[in-house]
């Protein structure tokens, strides 16, 4: 099998602070819906039927959902794989695979991957479409590709062009307006023995997605774009703390954090609590901008779109995230192989780069974005160019609300032979769309008043 190689074009191969990228022509614009669907994804299938065209994705819930119950019922519960990668025959598909799954392979014996059918199964509501077509010809870039200008609604980019539009789509993709996530954190060290790292509720508002806003109310708020506030309930070091971010549409301007401990009876600002700054609710073991692969403000990269690619990516993943239970999960080296399900999908390849004078753990990371606006994959070296991490991110749609949601992932750390399971919601709660929160919810004040004492 002949390795297929990046559709890479001079064009699209622009770093930060090079250039500022306009939106693009009314013309290209109109081919959202058409020959790309309306968030700018290749509509068509790929050549040989394996990836097959975009039809809208899951809009029927199967018979066994239950709504409202923090869990989704597989809709593919009845197929089975059509391929096994193992480590004796993951050369064949060397093309496919990330550099992380390759390690994987080369390391561990008894790792591979169950391949199952592809499903284009993420949807979206009529509101997120109308946007992307307003985003097209109006969304840009300015200071340098640090600011994101007359975006709303849907992913700022529909058609990227260069790194930074690509990397900011990913960022911004679309995963509900207000929701609650219950999630287990696990480390499994190099021996073996499984450690809770951390049991949260996760609150989330998207004001750049929320329709009761709209396009114009967006516009007259300071731009923050995204807020969480993470409540720790285990393990008991962590216990009554609580985190709380806003994230802005700039990187050029501060992103405030703040953090309650309930030992000092106090919310203090975090400011360090960013870019390779141990992550404290997995245990250290990734960086706060590994979160969901990336995450944060980007000033210290530099991004080159590198194009499209085939790839096995994990995908559909309602089994394990939702049925297997925590403990049938982690088994030693990797999360149990035979319960995750991998599909070969189109992924977009940005590459990031440290800029000259810039401080980070990595030098670089590669990420492997599905095109469909779900999740992916991720390689960072360390500064010797040596692959150091590797992760996951799984795509899960709630299709009956419409949204591509992707939350469950694993991490990898080379270097010490430890993993991490993360977000994992299966025995907890669950995930609950379209939560109510009070106006000030999400502000240092509320989190200081309710904070544990």
């Amino acid at each position: 099998m002949k390795i297929a190689k990046l559709l890479t074009a001079a064009s699209i191969a622009v770093t930060y602070g090079c250039h500022v990228y306009a939106a693009v022509s009314a013309d290209e614009a109109a081919k959202l819906g058409t020959e790309l669907t309306v968030f700018g994804a290749e509509a068509a299938g790929s050549a040989d039927g394996q990836i097959p065209a975009y039809t809208g994705g899951i809009t029927q819930p199967p018979a066994d959902f239950k709504p409202n119950s923090g869990k989704w019922a597989d809709p593919f519960a009845g197929e089975k794989p059509i391929l096994t990668i193992t480590a004796q025959n993951w050369q064949q598909y060397a093309d496919k695979l990330s550099e992380s799954s390759k390690e994987l392979f080369k390391r561990y014996p008894d790792y591979k991957m169950l391949v199952y059918p592809t499903h284009r199964s993420v949807s979206f509501p009529a509101w997120f479409g109308e946007n992307c077509k307003i985003n097209a010809v109006k969304a840009k870039l300015a200071d340098g590709g640090q600011d994101i200008e007359d975006a709303f609604g849907c992913v700022p980019f529909p058609i990227p062009k260069t790194g930074e539009e690509a990397l900011y789509n990913y960022i911004m993709r679309f995963v509900g307006t207000k929701h609650k996530n219950f999630v287990n954190t696990w480390l499994m060290d190099s021996s073996g023995n499984p450690v809770l790292t951390g049991s949260f509720k996760s609150s989330l508002y998207f004001p750049y997605y929320d329709p009761a806003l709209g396009r114009d109310g967006f516009k007259k708020t300071d731009g923050v774009w995204y807020q969480v506030q993470n409540d720790y309930a285990a393990p008991a070091r962590l216990k009554g703390d609580t985190t709380l971010f806003w994230n802005y549409m700039s990187s050029s301007r501060d992103w405030p954090g703040w953090e309650y401990a309930p030992g000092q009876r106090r919310t203090r600002v975090a400011p360090d609590l960013a870019y390779d700054t141990p992550n404290p609710g997995y245990s250290g073991v990734i960086t706060m901008d590994d979160i969901q692969l990336m995450y944060g403000k980007l000033d210290r990269w530099k991004a080159k779109l590198l194009g499209t690619r085939e790839m096995y990516i994990p995908y559909n993943g309602y089994k394990w995230e939702y049925a297997v239970p925590d403990k049938e999960m982690l088994t030693p080296h990797f999360p149990n192989a035979n319960q995750i399900r991998w599909e070969l999908h189109r992924v977009r390849v940005i590459e990031l780069t440290l800029k000259p004078g810039a401080r980070h753990l990595y030098s670089k990371k590669i990420l492997y974005t599905d095109e469909d606006l779900g999740g992916g994959m991720m390689d960072a070296y360390d500064q010797a160019g040596k692959l150091y991490r590797g992760g996951f991110e799984d795509t899960v749609p709630a299709y009956d609300t419409k949204i591509p949601y992707s939350l469950g992932n694993w991490f990898f750390d080379f270097n010490s032979g430890v993993y991490l399971l993360g977000s994992h919601p299966s025995d907890t709660a669950g995930i609950f769309f379209n939560v109510d929160f009070p106006s000030s919810y999400f502000t240092p004040e509320r989190m200081q008043s309710t904070g544990i004492r």
